[in-house]
């Protein structure tokens, strides 16, 4: 009887862990879409870290770049459509993400999302064209 007790309860652990990292995989997702939508650099500010590692077609960038980069007249603007999202998660804390992404430059990303003091934010990024 112990062990029947032991083991349902070992389960229903797991299985509380996995529902909890899909509410958390959710948020992810709306997270990711609102970083695309974000306009501005004052949008995307807490939605990086501070030490964020970015590889894109410009090379190894950091925060200060990308924020520049959303300030300037050729920041991409209009509706952000990503599909064929996947997020797993490495530990509570760090979650890897990959999705599609759409016009106007259709790309493969690749980002790494830790949590720090109860909030997401993006740690690394990377990003690969999608060849048409």
């Amino acid at each position: 009887m112990k062990i029947k007790t032991i083991v349902a309860c070992v389960f229903c652990l797991l299985m509380a862990g996995t529902m909890a990292n899909a509410d958390e995989s959710d948020a992810l997702v709306q997270l990711d879409k609102e970083w695309g939508e974000a306009e501005g650099p004052a949008a995307l500010e807490s939605l990086l870290a501070d030490n964020i590692l970015t590889l894109g077609s410009e090379g190894v960038i950091g925060k200060a770049q990308m924020l520049e980069a959303a300030a300037s007249d050729d920041a991409a603007t209009g509706p952000y459509v990503a599909g064929d999202y996947d997020v797993r998660f490495l530990s509570d804390d760090v979650a890897v993400m990959v999705h599609s992404a759409g016009e106007p430059d259709p790309h493969w990303s690749m980002h790494v999302w830790q949590k720090r003091d109860g909030k997401w934010q993006v740690a690394a990024t990377a990003t690969v064209p999608i060849e048409e």
